[in-house]
Parts: C-alpha cells; sequence; structure tokens
C-alpha cells in the first residue's frame, strides 16, 4: 500500500498544474470531505477548496462553494455508493449557480462509491486516492477506477 501511495505521490509532485477540487460528503446541510480526504486530494495532486488534513468534514453555504470556483467536483456522500451519490447531484443541480461553477462547465463532476472507497479508513483508501488521482490528472493515471468505483458525469445529468 505504501509503494502504490508513492506511486501517486511522486508523480503528482512534478505537476505544475494543481486544479481546485471541491469534495462533497453531504448536500444537506452541505458539508466538504474531511479528516483523511483533504490528503487525499492534495496526493492526488490537486487543491482541496476546503478544510485540510487536520479537520473534519464541516458546513458550507451555497455562496462559498460557488466563490470556490472548484475545477472538480467530487461527490462522495459518507457511507453511500455511486447511484445513491447520483441523489446528491440533482438536489446541487438545481441550485441557482451551478452551472456557473468551472467543474460543471467542464464536465468534471464526479461520483465516487464513498462507502468503499473515502468514508472509512483502512486499504480501500489507497484504491480511493488512484481513484482521485485518475479524475484529477486523467492526462498521468487511466485504468484506477475499478467497476461501479466512481461515474464522471457530462453536463446533463439526464445523460451520466
Amino acid at each position: 500500500m505504501s509503494e502504490r501511495i508513492e506511486r501517486v505521490k511522486s508523480k503528482c509532485e512534478l505537476i505544475p498544474h494543481k486544479p481546485k477540487v471541491l469534495s462533497l460528503e453531504w448536500v444537506d446541510p452541505l458539508m466538504c470531505g474531511g479528516h483523511w480526504v483533504p490528503e487525499m486530494v492534495e496526493i492526488a495532486g490537486g487543491v482541496n477548496c476546503f478544510g485540510d488534513k487536520d479537520t473534519g468534514s464541516f458546513k458550507l453555504d451555497w455562496q462559498e462553494i460557488l466563490l470556490s470556483e472548484p475545477d472538480i467536483i467530487i461527490f462522495m456522500p459518507c457511507g453511500f455508493d455511486v447511484k445513491r451519490g447520483l441523489e446528491d447531484v440533482e438536489i446541487l443541480a438545481n441550485k441557482e449557480g451551478w452551472n456557473s461553477i468551472p467543474a460543471v462547465m467542464n464536465n468534471q463532476v464526479y461520483v465516487i462509491d464513498a462507502s468503499a472507497y473515502t468514508s472509512r479508513s483502512g486499504p480501500r483508501l489507497v484504491t480511493g486516492l488512484e481513484i482521485m488521482a485518475e479524475m484529477i490528472h486523467p492526462e498521468i493515471f487511466s485504468g484506477c477506477i475499478p467497476e461501479s468505483g466512481a461515474l464522471k458525469l457530462y453536463g446533463d445529468l439526464t445523460k451520466a
């Protein structure tokens, strides 16, 4: 596991472009990913929009999310799979300003199986890290996302 983490870290350390990543663990109330998630984003070559490796999840308001202008959004509803995560995306997609978020405009919205890869501490967090690395830097990583492990959405949610 340490070798896999180091492989991701070493590939990402030299990447000059570090996109802003919004990880959302919950939408009602809005909560960012916390605990180990910010560190996973950082190792995977992104800049976490909210929180750091020393903070837990915390509440956000919609305006804060809009102002953060994330390049990538990863929905990771705590303890739920991709199918359940899609329900959360639909809730936010109906909010004013959703279509103006850079991640949405550039089709960089993902849903991950949080139950398996981000919500629980353990060995599968390493796979979660690799999944994030592919989401954040697909030009470097590929084949990291297990079947049913995550889904990339393309603009119109009805075409996910």
